[in-house]
Formats: C-alpha cells, sequence, structure tokens
C-alpha cells in the first residue's frame, strides 16, 4: 500500500468539509422528558396542564397551560402559567411564567414566589433529572437573572419589568 501524499490528505479534507457542514445536526439539550403530550401535562399535578400540542404557522410548535391564579387581588391577582416549546414534534425547552400583578403586596408575593419555586422544582426533576439548583432557586427568590447549565441542559431565570411599576414578570426556562 503506498502512502498517501500530503496533497492527496488535502484533497480528502476538502472533498469530506462540505458533507460534514451538510450533515451537521445543531446540539440541542436533552430533556428527560421530550414527548409533546407528555410534556404538556408534566405540571397538571401543579394546576398547570398544558392544553394540546399545536403546531403554528411559523415551523414552531408548542403547548400552553391556562393562567393558575395565585390568591387574589385588584385589578387582577398574581398568576402562573406552563410554556412547552419545540418545532414539529420535537420538543426544546419548557418554560414557567410568574406575573406579579400584585407587586406591593407582601403577602401575595409570598405566596406566588413559593408557588413558582414549587412547579420550578418539579419541572427540574422531570424534564431534566436534577434536583433545582440552589442558585437558581435563590434567583428566583430575589427575582434576578441567573443561568445554571446542569447535566444536559441549562436552567436560566431572569426578570423583565413592566412600565409605570405595574407589576412584572419571572421566566424560569429549562433546556
Amino acid at each position: 500500500m503506498k502512502p498517501t501524499t500530503k496533497e492527496e490528505n488535502l484533497m480528502w479534507k476538502m472533498l469530506m468539509l462540505p458533507l460534514a457542514i451538510a450533515f451537521a445536526v445543531p446540539a440541542q439539550a436533552e430533556l428527560k422528558q421530550s414527548v409533546p403530550s407528555k410534556v404538556c401535562a408534566l405540571l397538571a399535578d401543579q394546576g398547570l396542564k398544558g392544553r394540546k400540542w399545536t403546531q403554528y404557522g411559523d415551523g414552531n410548535a408548542g403547548c400552553a397551560s391556562d393562567y393558575r391564579e395565585i390568591g387574589d387581588g385588584l385589578p387582577l391577582p398574581n398568576n402562573l402559567a406552563f410554556y412547552g416549546n419545540g418545532q414539529g414534534e420535537t420538543v426544546y425547552s419548557v418554560k414557567l411564567v410568574l406575573n406579579y400583578n400584585q407587586p406591593g403586596s407582601a403577602a401575595a408575593s409570598t405566596a406566588a414566589t413559593k408557588a413558582l419555586l414549587s412547579a420550578s422544582e418539579k419541572m427540574a426533576q422531570r424534564t431534566l433529572g436534577v434536583k433545582l439548583p440552589k442558585s437558581i432557586a435563590t434567583a428566583i427568590d430575589w427575582g434576578r437573572a441567573e443561568k445554571v447549565s446542569v447535566g444536559m441542559g441549562s436552567i436560566e431565570v431572569f426578570r423583565e419589568d413592566w412600565p409605570e411599576d405595574k407589576g412584572y414578570e419571572i421566566h424560569v426556562i429549562m433546556d
């Protein structure tokens, strides 16, 4: 067998590069539970059962729960919702959104935060197979941004303030 030359090695690499690029698949985190119907029902025991997995016209797909009201208040009580997001029949991420419609009420905010923490703990176990990291629990409790890699995925918390001090929302995303 004749040894290959540098030119043959270069030619081989140039031939293989376009094939490697053509068949490259973007990396996605592995959710422990990724069957859309099961993901949508993931937090039913938390009062956050998602509706049917739906294909949107833009190529994306997902499901969402109804808002779960926490306490009472005017004009609206604080509320929590669950979302599953993906494409086709593939789930890429899950998310909880807590709307603090009563930011001035310490009791209402405490109850809402406890509900978000409880749902986040269950979601971390069921989607990523991990315990909710302490830094994420602290970020949820204080309404601060944080992102942590866990296992094959990540958990992110961020806050979005609404105009005119009307309230804010906390997002907890797992992918």
